[in-house]
């Protein structure tokens, strides 16, 4: 008798735990596009109007789904496609404001999802500020280059500054990246070349 109750209860927990059905989502071709311009080991160098350098390094590149083992009743249903990158300054004198990079989860199957993005301690995701729009945008000349779809990240405006307030704003371009950033002094770093 005591052997059949133990053996109902091992039944009840393998059904318990194996019913839920995961689903799992896929990043569309529109989201993935945010994140074709840098690879793993890439340098991108940018030089400032005071004439200092900078150089940043992507040192992680990472697409996958979360909750890959479909821990239903733990996580949920969802395994969500994710992408990141994350690049660090090559020389920097504070960790906690060395670091940048893009983030992208597909929490749900049929809505579109924009990148959050976050540099030296400044970020800007869905939960700070209105979804990504044709307002956000503008044509930005650099001494290099002339870009035509910019996105702009400003503190208080549609981003949030952490720590310090080192910087003020930055600037991604789709297809570039990371193009230009303004400190809180007044210094502007612009990408001059990758």
């Amino acid at each position: 008798m005591r052997n059949n109750i133990f053996l109902s209860l091992i039944l009840s927990m393998l059904l318990l735990t194996s019913c839920g059905k995961c689903i799992e989502t896929n990043l569309t071709n529109e989201e993935k596009e945010w994140f074709l311009v840098y690879e793993k080991g890439q340098t991108m160098i940018f030089k400032s109007n005071l004439g200092h350098l900078d150089t940043l390094v992507v040192v992680e590149k990472v697409k996958q789904h979360n909750n890959s083992d479909c821990n239903y009743y733990g996580i949920g249903p969802m395994q969500p496609e994710i992408m990141f990158i994350t690049f660090k300054l090559k020389n920097c004198n504070n960790e906690s404001y060395c670091e940048g990079g893009i983030f992208i989860s597909k929490d749900e199957a049929d809505k579109i999802f924009n990148p959050s993005f976050r540099l030296f301690g400044l970020s800007y995701s869905q939960g700070y500020a209105n979804l990504l729009s044709k307002e956000t945008w503008c044509v930005l000349k650099t001494t290099k280059r002339k870009y035509t779809n910019v996105y702009v990240f400003e503190d208080g405006i549609n981003a949030k500054s952490f720590g310090r307030g080192y910087l003020k704003s930055f600037y991604w371009d789709k297809k570039e990246g990371l193009i230009r950033y303004d400190t809180s002094e007044g210094e502007i770093f612009e990408l001059l070349k990758k």
